[in-house]
C-alpha cells in the first residue's frame, strides 16, 4: 500500500530486494501494489501487478482494498513465498492462496514485515489529534473522554492486526524496538532483519558547493534538511517551529523540505511567510536526494513514530549529524556521539540541539558515518531474509 510514485523507506526497501534479487539469484520477484489503472508489467525476472485502487487520503497512496484482484494476482503469479507489506484486506487472500497450495501439496510461506506501526500511526495518534483539535477548550472531562475513546480504538487496531500477524509463518521486524512492538500486538516471536543502506551513494564524498549556492548557503550557513512524507505522522510542524524559532533568535540558517504528501500546500503557504524555507518536493533521482543531502550540515526529523528510520541512515552515510526525538526508532539509530534527541513537538527544544549539533558537527558527522559503514548493509539484509525464507521452506539451499 506504501509503493507509490513518492514514497520513502518501504519503497527503498522493496526496491533494493529486487535489485538484490536480479544481481544474486535466480529467484523471481513479483509486486503486487495499487495504482490508477489495472495493469501488469513484466520485466525479465521482475513483475508488477498494478490494481485500480481509491486515494487513502495519505499523499500519492492509495487502499489496496480489492481482495479478488489481489487473489487473481497471486493465482498467476504463483509464489512459493508471500511477504505482505501491508495489512487491512491483502493478508486474507494471501492466507486463502497458502491454504490451496499446502492441499495441493505444495510449499507455500505468508510472512510479514512490520514496515509501520499501524495501530498508533493510523488509528490512535490521529484519533487523539482530531479530538484534540475539535474539543481544544473544552471541559477537561472531554478531552479525557476522547483521548479514551482513542485508548480504545488503539487497542482493537492491535487486537486486529495482531490476529493477522499470529497467521504469518513469520514476522519481520526492522529492530529490537520493532520486535518488542510486536509483543505488544501478541507476537512473542519476530526475526530481526535490518535494513540498509548504498554506503557508496549516499556519501559526505557527494557535498556540492553548488547545491549550497542553490540554497543562498555559505560555509557559515546551516543548512538543514528533511526527507519524508509530509503528513500530519510525521510531525513536520515541530521541525518548522524549530527552525522559526532558529531565525528568530538571528541565527543563520536554511531549511530545505524534501518530500511530497497532503501538507505540502500548506507548507509552501508557510513558506512565503517563512524566510528561506524551501519546500522541494519528492526527489525520485537517488543521486541527487544523495547529493542534497550530502550538501546539507544537519539533518532534522520530528516523528515519533519511525519503526526504522531509513532515511536517517541515508543521512548519516551522507555524513549529517542527526537532530530528532526520542521516540520511535530514533534512540536505536541515533546512538552517542551522531546526534541529539529530545522531547517530541518540543520546538524550542529542537532548536537549542540544531545548534549545539552545529557547533559539533566535525565530530558528529563522522561518527556518523562510521556508525552506518560498520552496521548497514543491504546485502546482509537479504543474505538474511532470504536465508530465512529457505529454513521456513525447509530447504537448506534453495527457495
Amino acid at each position: 500500500m506504501a509503493y507509490s510514485e513518492t514514497s520513502g523507506g518501504i519503497r527503498t526497501y522493496i526496491d533494493q530486494k529486487r535489485k538484490y534479487i536480479l544481481q544474486n539469484t535466480d529467484h523471481e520477484h513479483v509486486l503486487i501494489v495499487p495504482g490508477r489503472a489495472d495493469a501488469v508489467e513484466r520485466n525479465g525476472r521482475l513483475e508488477t501487478h498494478t490494481i485500480e485502487s481509491p486515494p487513502s487520503g495519505h499523499g500519492t497512496y492509495r487502499l489496496l482494498w480489492r481482495p479478488d484482484e489481489v487473489a487473481a494476482a497471486l493465482d498467476v503469479a504463483k509464489p512459493d513465498v508471500i511477504e505482505l507489506g501491508t495489512f487491512f484486506v491483502c493478508p486474507w487472500p494471501a492466507f486463502q492462496y497458502r491454504k490451496q497450495r499446502r492441499a495441493g501439496g505444495d510449499r507455500c510461506v505468508v510472512a510479514g514485515y512490520f514496515h509501520t506501526d499501524i495501530a498508533e500511526a493510523y488509528v490512535q495518534t490521529p484519533v487523539e489529534q482530531w479530538v484534540s483539535e475539535r474539543f481544544h477548550g473544552w471541559h477537561d472531562a472531554v478531552a479525557s473522554l476522547g483521548g479514551s475513546v482513542a485508548d480504545l480504538l488503539g487497542l482493537g487496531a492491535e487486537r486486529y492486526f495482531g490476529s493477522l500477524f499470529e497467521r504469518c509463518d513469520a514476522m519481520f521486524a526492522a529492530a529490537p524496538d520493532q520486535a518488542q512492538r510486536l509483543r505488544e500486538y501478541g507476537i512473542e516471536k519476530s526475526e530481526i532483519v535490518p535494513l540498509g543502506v548504498d554506503i557508496e551513494l549516499f556519501s559526505p564524498s557527494k557535498r556540492s558547493r553548488f547545491v549550497r549556492e542553490r540554497f543562498e548557503a555559505s560555509e557559515d550557513t546551516c543548512l538543514l534538511a528533511y526527507v519524508g512524507r509530509m503528513d500530519a505522522e510525521k510531525h513536520i510542524w515541530t521541525v518548522v517551529d524549530a527552525y522559526t524559532a532558529l531565525r528568530d533568535r538571528g541565527f543563520d540558517a536554511r531549511l530545505v523540505m524534501i518530500g511530497d504528501g497532503p501538507l505540502v500546500e500548506e507548507l509552501h503557504s508557510r513558506a512565503e511567510t517563512t524566510p528561506d524555507l524551501t519546500p522541494h518536493g519528492y526527489c525520485a533521482d537517488p543521486g541527487d536526494l544523495a547529493e542534497l543531502l550530502a550538501s546539507a550540515d544537519v539533518y532534522v526529523t520530528a516523528g515519533p513514530h519511525e519503526t526504522f528510520g531509513l532515511s536517517v541512515i541515508e543521512a548519516q552515510a551522507a555524513g549529517l549529524p542527526i537532530v530528532g526525538v526520542a521516540a520511535g526508532a530514533l534512540p536505536q539509530r541515533v546512538i552517542d556521539g551522531t546526534g541529539l534527541l529530545g522531547p517530541v513537538d518540543d520546538a524550542e527544544e529542537m532548536a537549542d540541539n540544531i545548534v549545539r549539533a552545529w557547533e559539533r558537527r566535525e565530530s558528529l558527522s563522522s561518527a556518523s558515518r562510521r556508525h552506518v559503514v560498520d552496521n548497514f548493509s543491504w546485502n546482509r539484509s537479504f543474505e538474511r531474509l532470504l536465508e530465512i525464507y529457505r529454513h521456513l521452506l525447509g530447504s537448506p539451499t534453495t527457495l
